[in-house]
Formats: C-alpha cells, structure tokens, sequence
C-alpha cells in the first residue's frame, strides 16, 4: 500500500492575520494570499522619494490633499480584508481625507504609485494592477528605475487605459488627471542617481 504524499495546505489570510505576523519582514496581501516583499534597492527608493518629494510640494502649494511613502497598509476591501498594499507613494485627495487612519489607509486612494523592482515587477502589472482597478484608484502610476520609464493609467471600461509614456530625457510635462497642473517632467522623476 502506497502512502499518497503529503500536499501543501495553502493558508487564506486576512488582513487581521496579516498584522500577527511579527517576523521582521514585509509582506503584501492579494486576495487572501501572502507575498513576501522584500526591501527595495537604493534607486527604487531614490525615485520613490523623488516622486513624493515632487507631489508633496504640489499638494502643499493646491492645497489638494494628503501624500504618503511607503511602508503604509492600503486596504483595499473592507469588510473582507484580503487586499493590503504597500504602494510606493499615495496621494488622497481632501475629498477622501476620511479613508485615512491612524495605522492605514482603508479605502483606495485616488492615485497609486508603484515602482517597479525585479521581484514585484509581475504583481504590480498583474494582479495589483487589477485590485487597484477594481477598487476604485483614479490614476495608477508605474514607474520603471531600471529603464528610466514611466506609464500613467486611468480607469477605462473594463481595465486600465494608459494615458501617457514618458522617457528620462522627455522634455514634455507630465499630465496628471488627479494631479490637475502638476508642473514636472520625467527627469525630475529619475533625477541624476
């Protein structure tokens, strides 16, 4: 008599098993699955920082809302809690100023940042992406340090409509649906690391 071979029992987590985790690591969590994410590299945050640096000094001169930086808890779904991201950089406007808590945002945010890194390349085109539609982001902003890239989306009918690409050495102004008279370009993004 053969012994059938044991099988990996896959856990669904929610976002209350997500905050018991105490391992020192970060994690993210799409659709009730656990990812692991590790800390990015020094030009993934020397953008990221640029890019809430910029926007920062927007929402201060308009006056428009409230920015963030990662780490911070997005939670996506309530009440079901099996959707919790750690956007790179968030801005919420002042109309939403409510989905803010002391500990996460529980709601989506009007605009989502994500840059890119070799192991959250796929998650944050593929089943972020999604999640970050279905819920309601107005404009999600992918940012690529490696090929000094970025693409804006806005909502469509089904999915995502791309709205603009834009290179380091574009000298063409950003445009921003959410962020109406943003005044920077690609290479204010990428800077000179």
């Amino acid at each position: 008599m053969t012994v059938p071979a044991a099988q990996e029992v896959k856990k669904f987590y929610t976002y209350d098993d997500y905050l018991k985790i105490d391992d020192g690591n970060r994690y993210e969590l799409i659709e009730g699955e656990l990812f692991l994410t590790p800390s990015p590299g020094t030009r993934h945050q020397f953008v990221a920082g640029n890019i809430f640096l910029l926007f920062s000094l927007y929402v201060q001169k308009a006056g428009s809302g409230k920015v963030f930086i990662a780490p911070l808890d997005v939670v996506l779904d309530e009440p079901a809690k099996k959707n919790t991201f750690q956007p790179d950089v968030i801005f919420i406007s002042n109309d939403r100023l409510g989905i803010i808590e002391e500990a996460r945002i529980n709601g989506a945010p009007d605009l989502v940042v994500e840059v890119l890194s070799p192991a959250t390349i796929r998650r944050d085109r593929g089943k972020k992406s999604r999640r970050y539609f279905l819920s309601g982001v107005k404009e999600y902003w992918l940012v690529d340090p490696q090929e000094r890239l970025l693409e804006i989306f806005v909502p469509g009918e089904k999915d995502w409509q791309r709205t603009g690409v834009y290179e380091e050495e574009d000298e063409e102004p950003v445009s921003s649906t959410v962020l109406p008279g943003l005044e920077i370009t690609a290479r204010d993004i990428f800077g000179s690391q």
